[in-house]
């Protein structure tokens, strides 16, 4: 009988124990599948990562290597049919151009060809550097001597025109006008181009707005502005001499009101000369234009780069305003004076004339249209851009006390119970406990270990305390019916 109680005691103990024992391997399984099923997860993940990553570096380079060698091939092109037109009987009519719309390519080639042939010129100086070519120390060096050599050469005897060629040369090559030699151009030009002509007129409002010169020379410039406005025609363009617009002339005036397209009345008077170039001067037959004067009666690459300079300088792209037979606008006509070589014509199927002042105009009439894609304005604007200093940060006009590093439940060492002073600092690595699931230097652990290592404290490990428990209570109870039975 008293056997019988105590058995009967301790499968009671057991039957309050079962649901513990049960719960705590539920959970150890479930903690373990789900560690694994977050390491299988994040190594799944990366896989896929790395995977895409690799067929989008593949992608862009298989993209890049067919855009290279289409472009190579659309270049190499270029030379091959005006070589081929070169050969064949030389043609006298623009309308047989070949269309090409490398620009780039174009104006590369044309810029390395005023390279080759040591052109030293200002307008050699201005379309290599419009065209995006960086000059050498040496070369600008050489400009630096031809451009002093020429100024020296004037003894004294200076126009207005010689003055603003040379300002324009001097400034793109980065130096000062106003003291280039011991010379003040810029006073010059303002002395002597009151009583200059249009073109002496044109180019000094080009000249003094190459850099930022002072008030006297802004002042000249508005004077010059409203002298050129009153010039235009009733047609809509400026005249060399008489009353008869001239594409050179009128495509020049463009590219310095362009300058100063915010002042009154200019965009006004440049809307009128693109008026007169879209019903007037364009030839739809071959994309170039032509207005018949006393200079030229045929088209030709120097009056058609003049045209579009100005047009490109006053905002207005050439190529998709001036649209021809077969998609032949100006800049595919104007590529199609290019040689082999990369020196443009003057005139069409023509090496007769001065090819190396068609060359220079050709490559920085590009290189305006250049600026006008990449929103860069005027070609003749050399003027540098100081950027703004970064703002002082302002101080926070009440700062936040800094934090001080406590543990709940412990006082610092050294202070006692009924301080209150925030004075003593804790070392922290000293004090707290290693957090699971990083290493000793802070950095958490990955992978695997880190699943293994960073499990949380509670779950299955506090039933397993609670098992243990149960087994003393147990014991326990067997000994107390034991007792029990001993005294009866």
């Amino acid at each position: 009988m008293k056997r019988k109680q105590i058995y009967t005691g301790l499968w009671a103990s057991l039957l309050l124990l079962a649901p513990a024992v049960t719960s705590t391997t539920s959970a150890h399984a479930t903690d373990i599948q789900t560690g694994q099923q977050s390491v299988a997860t994040s190594q799944l993940s990366a896989s896929q990562s790395t995977s895409s990553q690799v067929a989008s570096d593949q992608l862009v380079e298989s993209s890049r290597q067919s855009q290279g060698t289409s472009s190579c091939s659309q270049v190499a092109e270029v030379p091959a049919k005006t070589a081929q037109t070169t050969n064949n009987q030389p043609v006298k009519s623009a309308a047989k151009a070949v269309l090409n719309q490398d620009y780039q390519g174009a104006m590369a080639r044309g810029a390395q060809q005023l390279t080759t042939s040591q052109d030293t010129e200002v307008w050699a100086a201005l379309a290599r550097i419009s065209s995006g070519a960086q000059l050498t120390t040496a070369q600008k060096a050489t400009f630096h001597q031809v451009f002093a050599e020429e100024l020296t050469g004037m003894a004294g005897h200076y126009s207005a025109t010689d003055l603003e060629r040379l300002t324009i040369g001097i400034a793109a090559i980065g130096e000062d006008p106003t003291q280039f030699n011991g010379i003040n151009l810029i006073a010059g030009i303002i002395k002597k181009v009151a009583t200059a002509g249009i073109t002496g007129q044109v180019y000094g409002i080009i000249a003094l707005s190459t850099q930022d010169y002072g008030s006297q020379a802004n002042q000249t410039i508005n004077q010059l502005i409203d002298l050129v406005l009153k010039q235009q025609n009733t047609a809509g363009g400026w005249a060399f001499f008489g009353s008869v617009s001239d594409l050179d002339i009128t495509g020049m005036t463009m590219s310095a009101l362009g300058m100063h397209r915010d002042q009154p009345k200019v965009q006004s008077a440049l809307d009128r000369a693109v008026a007169l170039l879209k019903t007037t001067g364009f030839v739809k037959a071959t994309g170039g234009f032509l207005i018949p004067g006393g200079f030229s009666t045929e088209e030709n690459s120097n009056s058609t780069a003049m045209a579009i300079l100005g047009l490109a300088a006053a905002g207005v792209n050439p190529a998709t305003t001036f649209v021809g037979d077969n998609g032949a606008t100006p800049i595919t006509n104007l590529i199609a004076y290019q040689k082999a070589d990369g020196q443009f014509r003057w005139m069409m199927g023509s090496d007769d004339g001065a090819l190396s002042m068609s060359t220079e105009q050709a490559v920085y009439a590009l290189g305006q249209y250049d600026y006008l894609l990449k929103g860069k304005g005027s070609i003749y604007n050399f003027k540098k851009v100081v950027p703004e200093p970064d703002p002082e940060p302002k101080p926070d006009p009440k700062p936040a006390p800094d934090p001080k590093p406590s543990i709940p439940g412990k006082k610092p060492a050294g202070e006692s119970s009924s301080s209150s002073s925030s004075s003593s600092e804790v070392d922290l690595n000293k004090t707290l406990p290693k957090q699971p699931g990083y290493k000793e230097d802070g950095m958490p652990l990955t992978g695997t270990t880190a699943t293994q290592d960073a499990l949380p404290q509670t779950g299955h490990q506090s039933v397993w305390g609670s098992v243990l428990a149960g087994l003393f209570m147990l014991l326990g109870v067997a000994g107390y019916q034991t007792r029990r039975l001993k005294q009866r």
